[in-house]
C-alpha cells in the first residue's frame, strides 16, 4: 500500500530510507535557475510501515551549499559545485538517500511537512 502525503495527511516525522521516482518542472526560475519537484517514495528503515510519497520542492542551484547540492551528493555520490552551469536532474531517478522529514508550522498557521536533511544511504539491503 502506497500513501500520498498531503497538506491534509501529514508525513510522519523522522528518519526515512528514500527513493526518487520522478521528477517534475515547475514555472519557476530564480536567475535562470529552474525550479523542479522531486517525487521521493520513503520507507522505514528497520521496521515494517507503508511507503508514502512526500514532493520535495526546490531549485537546482549548482553550489557546494544548497539543497540541492547536498540531496544530489547523498544520492549519487558526487559533488556539485559552482562552475558546472548544467546537472543531470533526471540521473537522480531511482536513486536512493535517507532522508529526515520534519514538521513545520506554514505562514498561514496550518502544520507541514518537508525534507530537512539527506544523507547517504549506508545500510545494506538484505
Amino acid at each position: 500500500m502506497k500513501i500520498r502525503a498531503s497538506d491534509a495527511v501529514l508525513h510522519p516525522e523522522g528518519v526515512f530510507r528514500g527513493q526518487v521516482t520522478g521528477i517534475e518542472p515547475t514555472n519557476c526560475y530564480l536567475e535562470g535557475i529552474p525550479e523542479k519537484v522531486f517525487v521521493v517514495e520513503t520507507v522505514p528503515i528497520g521496521a515494517e510501515g507503508p511507503k508514502r510519497v512526500i514532493r520535495y520542492r526546490i531549485y537546482c542551484i549548482p553550489s557546494d551549499t544548497s539543497q540541492f547540492s547536498r540531496m544530489y551528493t547523498a544520492i549519487s555520490g558526487k559533488e556539485v559545485n559552482a562552475d558546472r552551469t548544467t546537472v543531470d536532474t533526471k540521473a537522480l531517478v531511482g536513486g536512493q538517500a535517507v532522508v529526515v522529514v520534519q514538521h513545520y508550522v506554514k505562514e498561514n498557521g496550518r502544520k507541514g511537512h518537508r525534507i530537512s536533511s539527506w544523507q547517504p544511504e549506508c545500510f545494506s539491503n538484505n
